[in-house]
This record gives C-alpha cells, sequence and structure tokens, in this order.
C-alpha cells in the first residue's frame, strides 16, 4: 500500500517557488556580484577609518586645502586627482583615467599641434596614484576590519601606467632623492621595509639609493605614483609628521594651486566586466528573457494543472464480496434480465423467511402477514416490477421488513 505525502500540497508549492528564486538570485549574484560588491560593500579607500585607509588624510585635505570648487567630475578637475585603487582594480580603468587627464591637459592648452608649435608647456592636470599594500578582513561581530597579509606585489606594479619593477628596501636607504622638488619633506617610516618601484620611465622624487621611487613621477608628465601607502594612511598620519609631510607633498607636486587635491570615487562605483548573465539581463536582451521566464512559469502551471497522481491500473474482476455482486448485478444489465429480477428476489425471500418463521409450514405471503402485516403487499410489488427503481424500492422495504420481525 502506498504511504501518504509527509508534505501538503500548499507545503510543495512554496518550496517549488522559494526554490526557484534562490536560484535566480544566485545567477544574478554570480552575474552582477561585483558591482553589488562595488555599491554595497566596503567604503571606497579614501573613506574607510581602518589602518589600510585614507579617511584622516582625506580630512586632512579637505580642511587644511580645501578645493575652491566642487566639480562634478573630480577626474578632470585641475586640482591634483588621487587615485586609491585596490587589488580588484583592473589597470585599464587606472590608465583610462591618466589618459584621460593627460588629453584634457593638451586640449585646454590649446591642442597637441599648438604645444608643439609654440613651445607651451601643458597646463597642469597632475594625477596621483596611491597603491594599495595590504589584505584586511572583518572582525567576527565588530565593524572593524585587521590585515591578514600583504597583496600580490606582480598584481600592484601593473596598475602603475609605466614599465616597472618591483623593489623593497630598507627604511633607513629611503630619503628624498628630488633636488628640483625643494618643497618635498622626509616621512616617519614604519619599523618594516617600504615598498619600491624601479623603472626606466619613472623619476625617484622620494627613493632609495638604487634609484628605486617610493613617490615617484612618470616620465615627464603630472602622473605620479607613492608605491607605498603606508606613508599616509590612517596608521600613519596619527603621527604629525606624516601629515606634514604628507601636505609637503602635494604641494610639490602642484605649487600653482598650493598642493589643492581631490579624491577620486569612480574607480570603486566602476561598472563590473561583461558576462552571460549581464547580457541575459540588460538591455536589450531583458525583454527576451523575461519573456522566456514568463513561458516557462505558465508551462509550470499548465503542466501542474493537467498532470496529477499516477493511477493505479483497476484489476479485470474486483475481489470481495461486494465486488462479485457487482460483477453479477453488472452482468444482468448487460444480459437485459433486469425486469426478471423482481419475482425471482420474491420466490427466494418468501422461501428464506418462511422457513425461519413459519416453522415448516407451506410458504405463503398471507401467513406472513399474520404474523406481520405488510408482506404480502411488497411482496405483489416485487412481483409486478417491470424497472430496476421499482423492484429496488420494494427490496429495500422488504429489508426493512425483515429488521422489524427479526427474520
Amino acid at each position: 500500500m502506498s504511504q501518504p505525502s509527509p508534505f501538503a500540497v500548499r507545503t510543495v508549492v512554496i518550496l517549488v517557488i522559494g526554490g526557484a528564486l534562490l536560484l535566480l538570485a544566485s545567477i544574478l549574484m554570480s552575474g552582477f556580484g561585483d558591482e553589488i560588491a562595488r555599491v554595497a560593500g566596503d567604503a571606497p579607500a579614501a573613506d574607510r577609518k581602518d589602518g589600510a585607509g585614507y579617511h584622516a588624510f582625506k580630512r586632512l585635505v579637505d580642511a587644511v586645502q580645501p578645493p575652491r570648487s566642487a566639480p562634478e567630475e573630480p577626474e578632470v578637475a585641475s586640482a591634483i586627482l588621487i587615485l586609491t585603487p585596490t587589488e580588484a582594480t583592473r589597470p585599464a580603468d587606472v590608465k583610462a583615467i591618466v589618459d584621460k587627464r593627460i588629453a584634457l591637459a593638451a586640449a585646454m592648452t590649446g591642442g597637441e599641434d599648438f604645444v608643439r608649435k609654440e613651445g607651451r608647456p601643458l597646463m597642469r592636470y597632475p594625477t596621483l596614484i596611491i597603491l594599495p599594500k595590504w589584505q584586511v578582513e572583518k572582525l567576527p561581530l565588530q565593524d572593524r576590519v585587521q590585515r591578514s597579509g600583504e597583496l600580490n606585489s606582480y598584481k600592484l606594479q601593473q596598475l602603475i601606467p609605466a614599465e616597472a619593477r618591483w623593489h623593497v628596501e630598507d627604511r633607513d636607504d629611503v630619503a628624498v632623492a628630488a633636488a628640483d622638488y625643494p618643497g618635498l619633506r622626509s616621512f616617519a617610516l614604519p619599523d618594516r621595509p617600504v615598498n619600491a618601484v624601479l623603472g626606466k620611465t619613472i623619476y625617484p622624487l622620494i627613493g632609495a639609493r638604487d634609484g628605486a621611487a617610493v613617490l615617484g613621477q612618470i616620465g615627464s608628465s603630472d602622473t605620479f605614483v607613492l608605491v607605498d601607502p603606508d606613508l599616509v594612511n590612517n596608521r600613519a598620519l596619527a603621527d604629525a609628521r606624516n601629515a606634514k609631510a604628507a601636505l609637503a607633498m602635494l604641494r610639490a607636486i602642484d605649487p600653482e594651486n598650493d598642493g589643492r587635491a581631490v579624491f577620486d570615487r569612480s574607480l570603486h562605483y566602476a561598472r563590473g566586466d561583461r558576462n552571460l548573465v549581464k547580457l541575459l539581463f540588460l538591455p536589450p536582451f531583458l525583454g527576451v528573457t523575461l519573456a522566456l521566464i514568463a513561458a516557462a512559469v505558465l508551462a509550470g502551471i499548465a503542466a501542474a494543472g493537467r498532470f496529477g497522481p499516477p493511477i493505479a491500473e483497476k484489476r479485470a474482476v474486483a475481489a470481495g464480496k461486494r465486488a462479485l455482486i457487482d460483477n453479477i448485478v453488472a452482468l444482468t444489465r448487460l444480459a437485459g434480465r433486469t425486469p426478471q429480477v423482481g419475482p425471482r428476489y420474491a420466490d427466494t425471500m418468501l422461501e428464506v423467511v418462511s422457513r425461519r418463521l413459519l416453522m415448516g409450514e407451506t410458504p405463503s405471503a398471507e401467513r406472513l402477514d399474520r404474523i406481520h402485516p405488510g408482506y404480502s403487499d411488497i411482496d405483489r410489488r416485487l412481483r409486478d416490477a417491470r424497472t430496476e427503481g421499482e423492484a429496488l424500492a420494494a427490496a429495500q422495504d422488504l429489508h426493512a421488513w425483515k429488521k422489524e420481525t427479526g427474520a
């Protein structure tokens, strides 16, 4: 015998709908996870208040050297644009901003042809790239993070828009190296090796004895890179010497504007890479995807209404006394002998009842009437019945008469 289902139909429907929604959410997260992480994940490095962020540097810049205007697009402002990429930042995004700044400088000066003919210097649109250094992870049940290790140096040097080799220098070998930037001041270096890069087109402003740059200028452009962020991050600026050196660095990079600077946020909120999920759930294919989902839902509803639990194959001849009687009745109907049922049933019941109540006397409807009135009328109705309904009604009355007499 089959066991009943342990779940109600409503429970099964809820489980199926919930599973479908979770599957859809999983697909969307796999496609849009990078964009969701940018918007709802950790704050940009310039806003983060942990040891690896630059919240203190940003507040210092805003308080001591506030911008003269609040441009809508900080990457095209005339102030120093400070980029704070992370390990997940694409090098192409950093290079795109740097190239845009260089092109804007040429355009604002009068165009590249005009600059070549007249020999005029380009307008200043300096960019400072602060490379990341530390991996951080959130502490459980706390709104704080801790450092879990250093980032991959190969990935970090790819963020520099120039050929560079990674160097790690002893803190005692690092000092101000550019005589043509007299405003630079020495930082209070941390008690650990300092990251630096060495390249043919990277001119060290703060560097080591071997020529590697901790703070370097890329070629003759207005693009600068600070390789070790431990000089200006939140932990470093707890030392007043580093705060003064950071402001002096900005003034040395852009003395015309007194080191005015803004922090870029576009790297942290840029669109992610394209993939198949985004292709399906963004225009112009979004309509086709929604139509396919609606068709699948309607097909499921139609299938649920059309198909039910499997029906067991019935026996050719049912088992049991009741089934035997039903079979006899069905055969009688097929043979067309139903009108003859009444007289035959009356003869059978007269003999059976008389044997029980008349004690060996000759069966007679009139004698049974003397014991309990009404039998002769029921007997007559049975013998005169011409339809199955009339015979059934008389048989039911005979059954009631037998119960009254105890026959």
